[in-house]
């Protein structure tokens, strides 16, 4: 997974994974989820996903102790087929749990 473009209240991340609908439709529901996040746009022609949030209720340490997920994902990223699928929306379930408890 790649943040092809940063800056306070946007983040574009690229992966090949946002080129399957399932996924890129279960990472948007889980975002939109959040009340920090406003909108997001994907792209799954170029596997690009914008996620619009709110700087202000997004802190920074709760992202940091997400990042075992995140490591997750791109892993699965670097070895990305179909037969990935249910690994990857699995690692997603387990990190909306976490950003729920959270």
């Amino acid at each position: 997974m790649i943040v092809s473009s940063f800056f306070e209240g946007r983040v574009r991340l690229k992966a090949t994974l946002f080129k399957n609908r399932e996924i890129s439709s279960q990472i948007t529901n889980m975002l939109l989820a959040s009340n920090s996040v406003e909108n997001i746009t994907v792209n799954e022609i170029t596997g690009s996903m914008l996620i619009e949030y709110l700087p202000s209720k997004i802190p920074l340490l709760k992202i940091k102790k997400a990042m075992p997920y995140f490591e997750k994902i791109k892993n699965m990223y670097e070895i990305y087929n179909e037969d990935a699928v249910p690994e990857i929306l699995s690692i997603i379930k387990e990190m909306d749990k976490f950003f729920q408890q959270s």
